[in-house]
């Protein structure tokens, strides 16, 4: 999975949308460059691994740049193109051709030269993981998976979803009330729960 690299400059950002709305190619490339990071992990922590997840990424960026000229930037560029990679990947989720892998049978993630035990754990933490969004209904598991794990506020993810804010904030509430549910169920979390394990 890509790495995540820094935000780049707001300034830097409306400098290249102008530019590729004016149909620079470098500035399209750049876009691309600097924010596929970070769709690719949306679009995989929302749809799971997939057998179409790079062509999924690809339809984000083909949709956001055909749709460049309606963003006025009254939000992040960001953002704006993480309302597309959502309504994407939630519109691919629902065709039965979608199929998901689970990720305890993907290949490796990096592990920044942690050794094998760590790197089975990790993996095994990720699995269980994974398969806990998996069971989650479709609106609590993207509100969860843009505030908890892609760090978006209440209020963007709001946009991007087509909610209320209040709405939002009970699909989070209820995401994480299952995963705790699901986690004091399986002793490989014990562990890490309070009151849990060892001290």
């Amino acid at each position: 999975m890509p790495q995540q690299s820094p935000a780049p400059p707001t300034q830097v950002v409306a400098a290249l949308v102008e530019g590729a709305r004016r149909g620079e190619a470098a500035a399209f490339r750049e876009l691309f460059r600097l924010h596929h990071g970070r769709v690719y992990r949306l679009v995989h922590r929302l749809a799971g691994r997939s057998l179409d997840l790079d062509d999924l990424v690809q339809t984000v960026f083909v949709e956001g740049f055909r749709a460049l000229p309606a963003f006025r930037g009254d939000a992040l560029f960001s953002t704006w193109l993480g309302r597309i990679a959502v309504r994407v990947t939630m519109r691919a989720v629902r065709r039965p051709r979608l199929t998901t892998t689970p990720l305890e049978l993907a290949g490796d993630p990096e592990h920044g030269g942690a050794g094998p035990e760590r790197t089975a754990a990790d993996r095994e933490g990720l699995a269980r993981l994974d398969g806990m969004l998996a069971a989650l209904r479709p609106k609590p598991r993207t509100a969860f998976v843009l505030h908890v794990l892609e760090g978006y506020s209440m209020e963007e993810i709001a946009v991007m979803v087509g909610a209320s804010v209040a709405a939002v904030k009970v699909r989070v509430h209820d995401a994480r009330r299952e995963i705790e549910r699901r986690a004091l169920r399986d002793p490989w979390f014990a562990e890490w729960l309070p009151g849990k394990g060892a001290p």
